[in-house]
């Protein structure tokens, strides 16, 4: 199996594969962030989901028409194996319990599709915005002493297009926090200061200054599906 891998590297904004072609190679990703994205005919991005270490990028084409569903864009540094799709067929028939991580993956990934979707329709953007700072914190946050830090630098573009708002609405949005002393943003990305505080907000419920805490779950998310 190892031999079927072969080590890639790809400097933040590097483009993986595009949306469309058919799906040849895929990318199991060791270190750094891998969003993937469609584009709208007005040129508006929807970023569909982020990889982390551990996911393939690209694999799921094998359980559809076999093109890639998006576009792939290093959001860091990344270290990834590449495998050809034909390799990892001949992997998937070796090995079953691959096929049914890969199954248990896509059905996560259907479950944070739905769940973006009902955020959408009925709650309100900072809750959205909120949400997915937590779930990106999970996906990747670092302890620190003030708080959490994500340590890979999302654009405030990215988290718009996750949300399904403006730039304009999430500068807004992040200001106030900042301002309240909830988070600090800078170029070297995100802190959350008071997860707590973010967690009422993306819950509606009244917010009261607590002391940090290192977890940031939802009642109502899987752990599995990150968006």
């Amino acid at each position: 199996v190892a031999n079927a891998f072969r080590h890639r590297t790809f400097a933040r904004g590097s483009v993986l594969f595009n949306e469309g072609p058919r799906a040849d190679t895929y990318y199991l990703i060791a270190e750094g962030q891998v969003k993937v994205f469609q584009t709208s005919s007005e040129g508006y991005e929807v970023i569909l989901h982020i990889f982390g270490p551990g996911e393939i990028v690209g694999a799921l084409a094998i359980l559809g028409e076999g093109s890639y569903p998006g576009t792939a864009v290093a959001l860091a540094d990344v270290s990834a194996f590449s495998v050809s799709s034909r390799d990892f067929d001949r992997i998937l028939e070796r090995f079953p319990t691959i096929t049914r991580n890969l199954l248990r993956f896509a059905a996560a990934m259907i479950q944070a599709s739905h769940r973006r979707l009902r955020e959408l329709a009925t709650e309100r953007v900072e809750q959205r915005i909120a949400r997915t700072i937590a779930r990106l914190a999970n996906q990747m946050g670092a302890k620190s002493d003030e708080g959490i830090r994500l340590t890979t630098p999302l654009s405030r573009q990215d988290l718009a297009n996750l949300t399904g708002t403006t730039l304009f609405t999430v500068s807004r949005t992040l200001k106030a926090w900042e301002r309240k002393g909830i988070l600090r943003s800078s170029r070297a990305g995100l802190t959350i200061l008071q997860p707590h505080a973010l967690v009422a907000i993306g819950e509606d419920l009244p917010q009261r200054r607590h002391p940090v805490d290192r977890s940031l779950r939802w009642r109502n998310d899987n752990p599995a599906a990150t968006p």
